[in-house]
This record gives C-alpha cells, sequence and structure tokens, in this order.
C-alpha cells in the first residue's frame, strides 16, 4: 500500500531565529534524520521525501466565480503547518504508524498518515 507520511508542526519560533541558530539546530537533529531515513530505505528502498520551504513562500489559489485569486498564505486557524512528506509503499497501516513515530518532527509536531490512490 503506497502512504504519504505528512509532517506537521509550528514554525513560528524557527522562522525569527537567526540563520546561525537555525543551522546550528539543523545539525543537531541530523543524526536522528539520518537514522529515519535508513529505517524508511529498509521498508521501502525507492521511498522519497522533501521538505517545504516556510509558510511565507506559499501562494494559495483559488477560482470564485472563475476568477483567479491568489493570496499569500497559508494562514489556516492552526499553528501547524504542512512541512514535508513522504512518499513510501508499506506493506500495512501498523508498519506505516511505526516509520511516522520514528520522525523527529513527531515529537513537536504530528504526522497525519494517508493512502495513497491507485
Amino acid at each position: 500500500m503506497n502512504y504519504a507520511l505528512l509532517i506537521y508542526g509550528d514554525d513560528s519560533e524557527w522562522v525569527g531565529l537567526p540563520h546561525d541558530e537555525r543551522m546550528a539546530l539543523r545539525a543537531d537533529e541530523m543524526p536522528q534524520w539520518t537514522s529515519l531515513m535508513e529505517e524508511l530505505s529498509k521498508a521501502d528502498p525507492n521511498v522519497t521525501g522533501k521538505e517545504l520551504d516556510g509558510r511565507h513562500t506559499a501562494k494559495v489559489v483559488r477560482v470564485r466565480d472563475g476568477e483567479r485569486i491568489v493570496t499569500d498564505g497559508p494562514f489556516a486557524e492552526t499553528k501547524e503547518i504542512l512541512g514535508g512528506v513522504f512518499l513510501t509503499d508499506l506493506p500495512d497501516l501498523d508498519e506505516a504508524i511505526r516509520l511516522a513515530s520514528l520522525i523527529p518532527s513527531a515529537r513537536h509536531g504530528a504526522i497525519e498518515i494517508r493512502p495513497v490512490l491507485q
């Protein structure tokens, strides 16, 4: 079964940090991400994953009454935003849950697991 593991978190504190502090935090967390990638690759050698740029670079497009409306965003009611995604082929939901719990962002954010329709 193909699953999307959607990584949500609150980036408000991260955005306000100076570049040097962000890089230091990233370096401290990198061994956890490396370990995760090794585990994901064992489960699915073809796993793909991407980190998304911050919400300040995002645009939201809507079409209302035939008119295209483009706004900065997202500006949802929640503080948590989509920050990245893994696409993987796993044997079952239990394995998806196990792997999602290994994602470092699960400690301060949330991981949404969604089956990918074929």
